[in-house]
Order: structure tokens, then C-alpha cells, then sequence
């Protein structure tokens, strides 16, 4: 239920969660079924404000391939699932297999740890794949002998907005205390720095201290690693001191499309396709290279899908593109966007084109009335074509790199937090592992006839392409990661910080790789984990 700050200072809650996102409302709907007190502390209100936004600001940002810091969180009850697209990918086993190029970086847990609370995670995410309408991947692709490439499966939020899908169960439950415009600023240790007695919360100008048996902080990659920096100013021998893990190994992932495949196997293609399950929740198939193959080539970890081509190359006619332009003209620009993915150039064709090529005009308002209609309940808009002919989008892996960091600036929020300073570029073997992993797919494809790759760029420039479309601060991954050694690691294997004994850290910020896959389903399955481990915890 939405609660008042100032009910809950006189009092204790056994769990104070910092952080109304996907994951922290997942942890904290999670013990509050279990009937203990939570605190859900969420800095925003219920919808975004922008200046509320801006206090996650970054001073600097050392590169152009990081986002602006503030476009890159929601400070709103919801969080980040505002922003969200809905994706849902679990990790593959190659991410746990501790190879040597991700030096130190090593899981304490095993995949297993994840797997048995991926349903549930689904279910909270509203993109469930039960039972009776599962996906066969194994049936879907049938791998070939080699089993150089696997099948992998994604699904979508039905509705992505977290505030919304749980908005009756938040108001429903009377343990879960859910307070708005409550920025967490400070963490109040006891004398002997090894525990956390209380939050310093910034609310309505004033500030204030909550207390609570356990915290956990769940209000984001960089915002949770911003939290434990200013507690290090304070204490500096804690996670290691200034030159220990906090705050480094920044992750993201690689993005963006270089290729392209024209199809000979329509049956494979079609199965490559967005398709529903039997809950309505939609899903389609990817292809990931095999751990052997990963190993063979050392390729790091990486996911290719079909995306639809620009409509300015399916709709290549003069009367076709004229059609397209007036739809652009008639429906805004911002809803095409999404339906003309990268133009080249903007379109010169005119309503002259139209009136001179009545058939082709009237055919391609129909196909694309269509198709938008489709895709309205698909996730993505997506046009087939007679051709065959589909990008290839990809999603790879970052190596996890000491100077990718974020460190506490000079500079000020209106709290009198310091705002960080962000640090952060892509690895020359981030790009050329996945430029060899594409080389091996079109091997593949080749080799099985299911059609030919054709690269959108010359062999030589392909580095620079992929450099150019690398862009992230979104996934936010690796910056108070888990691990078993506090000399390497900020939090242990069930996400409680080394030094601090009631102070857990939730979210992409402790994973130690960042994987292919998206990083909120894991997230959301290790804070149901982490769920039950507070629960255990409390009760003895």
C-alpha cells in the first residue's frame, strides 16, 4: 500500500528495499506475501519527472557510447519497465563456464541458482512460457550435428509498465509500505563499520533516517554503486578500499546490425518469426553460438535475430515510397520511427508518384495498414517480404574491464549527493569477437542451406560499423559484482555486501558477465532468490 515516510520513522520494518523497479517491487512483493514489513522506498512519484530524473545526471561521461545518464533510469514508482520494451532472456550456460578471457570475473553460484526461479520470474514479468504453449526450440531448429549454433528463446512482457501490471497487488498488501519521493542519500553504519543501522532518506526538502533490520539496495546499476561509493568516503577500507572492485567492471552489451540474410528455407525462416504461446504472451526463436563452438573459436557470448528490413528498401517503387511518405506525413514521425527502421535518406517520392502509380500505391497502403495493425500487438513492428530477405540484428557480449568505472565527482545533486563520473568504451575483442561469431553463423547458414548472409558493409570496414552502433548504460552490469572473494567481488553469493552484514545489493550491478541476454529476467529471478534467502534469514 502507498504509505507516509513519517508512519514508518518511529517504527522498525524488517526490510527496507531502495528502489521500486522491476526488481526491487519483485523482492519487495515477495516479503510482503511472506507477511514481514517492507519498506519500498522509490526516490520518484508514479509518474516520471523529469527534474526528478535529472539527480541521477552523470558529471561526465568519458565516451560517446554511453548514454546520457538520466535517459537511462525512470525515477518513478515502475522504474526502468517505464522504458522497457518487455524482453525476456534467461543466461546461458557459457556465461558460467568461468573462461580465462573474463579473468577474474567468476560466478559463486552455479546456473542452476537461476533456473529454478526463472518461471517465476516470468510470471511477474507478465511474459510466461508455461507448460502446455512452451516453445520447442530443440523441435523448432533442429540442431545439426555439429551443433554449432542453438536455438534460444525470447519472451514479452504482455504489459511492461511493472506499476501498472502490479498496481491492485501493491495496494493490496498490508506489509509492503510503499513510499514516494523518498531518495535514499546516506547509509548510516554502526560505530564498528560493519553493519547498516539506518537510510538517510531525502524527502519533501527535509532530510530524514528510516531504520530497519535489513536493507537492500535495488535503484539500479550506477545508483546503487553511487550509494556504497559515498559510504567507502566515509569508511574507506570498505569492498576493498578506493582501488577494490566498487565501482568497475562496467558492462553493457553491443548492439546494432551489420548483415543481413536472404532466406532458400522458408520453413526456418517462419520459425524465426514473432509467434504466441497459448497465454497470448508472444516469443520467437534466436540463435546463439554453442558452448563448443565458443570455446573452439573463443567467441564470447552473443544472440542474432531477425529484424525487419527498412520499408524504404521493401518498399522500393516510386508509387510504394510515396504511399510510405504520406503515411509518415498522416501518422507523425515518432510513430514511424519504429516502422521505418534506419533510413538511409530521407525520401523524395510525392503524391505526383502516387497519382501516376495507382496500384502499386493502393498495394502498399494496404500491406502497410496491415502490418501495422499486426504489429500493434507485436513487440516489435515487423514486415515480411516476398524477397525472403531480413537484417540481422545482434546482441553480444562486453568483457568485463577494470577502467570501465564509475567514480563520486566534485559535483552535487540538490541533496548534496555527489554525482558520478562514468568511464566507459568497448574493448577491440569485444568488436572482433563478434564480427568472428558472425562469420561463423553465415558459415552455418551456408553450410545447411538455409539461405546466404550478405554483409551491409565491406569486410574491412566492419570493426568501425560495429563500433559506430555501440551504445549502451542501459544494462548497467558488473559494477558491485558478485563473487566469492571479497578482494575481487562487492557482494557474496546471496547478494549480501562483504563487510557489511545486513546490507544486500539487487539488480544487473552484481552480475560478474554481462552474457547476450538482457538483463532484466535474470535480475528479477535472482531477487525472488535473494526473496527467499531474507526470508530464511529473518525467521532463524
Amino acid at each position: 500500500m502507498i504509505s507516509s515516510l513519517q508512519s514508518l520513522l518511529a517504527g522498525r520494518v524488517d526490510v527496507c528495499v531502495v528502489g521500486s523497479g522491476p526488481v526491487g517491487l519483485a523482492l519487495g512483493t515477495a516479503l510482503a506475501r511472506s507477511g514481514l514489513s517492507v519498506a519500498l522506498l522509490e526516490s520518484g512519484g508514479k509518474a516520471v519527472s523529469a527534474k526528478t530524473n535529472r539527480l541521477a545526471a552523470a558529471a561526465s561521461i568519458s565516451t560517446a557510447h554511453h548514454a546520457e545518464a538520466s535517459l537511462t533510469i525512470r525515477r518513478a514508482v515502475g522504474g526502468t519497465s517505464k522504458a522497457w520494451g518487455g524482453r525476456c532472456v534467461e543466461f546461458d550456460d557459457s556465461d558460467f563456464d568461468g573462461r580465462p578471457v573474463r579473468g577474474d570475473a567468476r560466478w559463486p553460484i552455479e546456473h542452476s541458482a537461476f533456473r529454478a526461479y526463472y518461471d517465476d520470474a516470468r510470471a511477474f514479468l507478465g511474459a510466461e512460457l508455461p507448460a502446455s504453449g512452451r516453445p520447442d526450440p530443440q523441435r523448432d531448429l533442429q540442431d545439426d550435428p555439429g551443433g554449432d549454433f542453438e536455438p534460444s528463446v525470447e519472451s514479452w512482457a504482455s504489459q511492461p509498465d511493472m506499476a501498472k501490471a502490479h498496481g491492485t497487488l501493491i495496494e493490496s498488501l498490508p506489509n509492503l509500505h510503499l513510499v514516494t519521493q523518498a531518495t535514499v542519500i546516506g547509509l548510516d553504519l554502526d560505530r564498528e563499520g560493519a553493519r547498516m543501522k539506518r537510510a538517510l532518506v531525502w524527502h519533501r526538502g527535509k532530510l530524514h533516517s528510516l531504520g530497519a533490520t535489513i536493507f537492500v539496495l535495488a535503484c539500479g546499476g550506477r545508483e546503487n554503486a553511487r550509494l556504497l561509493l559515498a559510504a567507502q568516503e566515509i569508511a574507506p577500507r570498505l569492498f576493498g578500499g578506493p582501488e577494490g572492485p566498487l565501482g568497475r567492471y562496467y558492462m553493457g552489451h553491443l548492439a546494432g546490425e551489420i548483415a543481413r540474410i536472404r532466406f532458400a528455407d522458408r520453413s526456418f525462416m517462419e520459425k524465426l518469426f514473432f509467434r504466441r504461446n497459448g497465454t497470448g504472451a508472444w516469443f520467437r526463436s534466436r540463435l546463439i553460438p554453442s558452448c563448443r563452438l565458443q570455446k573452439e573459436h573463443e567467441l564470447l557470448n552473443s544472440v542474432f535475430w531477425l529484424r525487419s528490413p527498412p520499408l524504404e528498401e521493401v518498399y522500393s517503387t516510386a508509387g510504394a515510397r510515396a504511399t510510405l511518405n504520406m503515411i509518415r506525413a498522416i501518422s507523425g514521425r515518432r510513430r514511424m520511427r519504429r516502422m521505418s527502421f534506419k533510413a538511409k535518406a530521407p525520401d523524395t517520392a510525392s503524391l505526383s508518384d502516387l497519382v501516376a502509380n495507382p496500384v502499386e500505391s493502393f498495394n502498399a497502403a494496404l500491406q502497410l495498414t496491415t502490418a501495422a495493425l499486426k504489429s500493434e500487438r507485436q513487440p516489435n513492428f515487423f514486415v515480411k517480404n516476398d524477397e525472403h530477405l531480413y537484417w540481422l540484428a545482434y546482441h553480444g557480449e562486453q568483457l568485463p574491464a577494470a577502467a570501465n568505472r564509475v567514480r563520486l565527482s566534485s559535483e552535487v545533486d540538490e541533496t548534496g549527493l555527489k554525482r558520478l563520473a562514468v568511464s566507459f568504451d568497448f574493448a577491440e575483442e569485444d568488436l572482433a569477437s563478434l564480427i568472428r561469431s558472425h562469420h561463423a553463423l553465415a558459415e552455418w547458414i551456408t553450410r545447411r542451406r538455409i539461405g546466404t548472409v550478405e554483409w551491409l558493409y565491406p569486410e574491412e570496414t566492419l570493426s568501425a560499423a560495429v563500433r559506430r552502433q555501440a551504445l549502451d548504460g542501459y544494462h548497467q552490469i558488473g559494477l558491485t559484482r558478485m563473487g566469492a572473494s571479497p578482494r575481487t567481488s562487492v557482494v557474496d553469493g546471496n547478494c549480501r555486501c562483504h563487510d557489511l552484514t545486513n546490507l544486500y545489493v539487487a539488480g544487473s550491478s552484481v552480475f560478474p558477465v554481462s552474457g547476450q541476454a538482457n538483463p532484466t529476467l535474470p535480475a528479477v529471478a535472482l531477487a525472488l532468490r535473494l526473496a527467499d534467502h531474507l526470508k530464511g534469514e529473518l525467521r532463524g
